[in-house]
């Protein structure tokens, strides 16, 4: 995205047409909604290959990994836009996403983890993603948490909509 910004300047140019920087935002976020349904769909057949989805509704984690990975793109391509230099990605990259990674459950219980930090790991995304899409493929979700963890993960997309599109037409006025 910062090379299509300022080094490529394609968004510049696309602007530049009768697109709008909205425009131009929705269809970067569908390019990132295609790619990540065909990366979920592959991972999805190959979990089922080798017997480890449990209950047929498996085939509703793949729009529950699509709007995990939503929620992410999102809100991140709303802040990605904003930035002149590549180097606040390593930051991110470091700070945020590996301690995402590493206390949303993926990996250990995040009753494991010590109960300071587990508000916390329960306000990301990636636990709310991890919790459904685990639930759905084991078999074990209740409405309830479906509703809640669906509930956090669209509005954390619908946020990072709003201010994407917000960003995008700050950076790419024409």
């Amino acid at each position: 995205m910062l090379g299509s910004v300022k080094w490529n300047r394609t968004y510049q140019a696309a602007v530049a047409s009768p697109l709008r920087p909205g425009d131009v935002f929705h269809g970067h976020q569908l390019f990132v909604t295609m790619r990540l349904l065909m990366n979920c769909g592959i991972f999805l057949a190959v979990m089922a290959a080798f017997g480890a989805a449990r209950s047929p509704a498996v085939v509703f984690a793949l729009p529950a990994a699509l709007l995990t990975g939503l929620a992410f793109a999102a809100p991140v391509e709303a802040w990605a836009i904003t930035r002149n230099k590549d180097s606040g990605f390593a930051v991110v990259y470091r700070f945020v996403l590996i301690p995402l990674f590493l206390f949303s459950g993926t990996f250990f219980p995040v009753t494991q983890l010590p109960a300071w930090i587990r508000p916390v790991a329960y306000l990301t995304p990636l636990w709310h993603g991890v919790a459904l899409c685990r639930g759905i493929s084991l078999g074990t979700l209740t409405p309830g948490a479906a509703l809640l963890h669906v509930g956090f993960l669209a509005a954390v997309t619908a946020a990072g909509l709003v201010i994407g599109r917000r960003t995008y037409e700050r950076r790419l006025h024409a």
